[in-house]
């Protein structure tokens, strides 16, 4: 990745809420629970990198829905940075 899109890897466990241009594949905004990111096996669409990801899609108020594959942007399973008070 680039260094402007330095930040470490999402983590299974972090809850990720994806627009629907940064997943594949379907209709509408995703929220989702990551338990697996496969970084082994990146795809390349429209010249973006994509990974498999795992895990558990959630309704607004954190129910459960269902086990859910999907591809996403790299650029979207990177946490930012944390601002040190100084930077803030």
């Amino acid at each position: 990745m680039a260094a402007a899109d330095a930040g470490r890897e999402t983590p299974a466990g972090n809850v990720l809420t994806l627009a629907e241009a940064d997943y594949r594949y379907g209709v509408g905004p995703l929220r989702i629970r990551v338990e697996r990111v496969d970084r082994n096996h990146p795809a390349t669409y429209e010249g973006e990198v994509w990974y498999p990801v795992e895990g558990v899609q959630l309704r607004s108020d954190g129910a459960e829905l269902r086990r859910r594959e999907v591809l996403v942007k790299a650029a979207r399973l990177v946490v930012p940075p944390q601002r040190t008070p100084r930077e803030a």
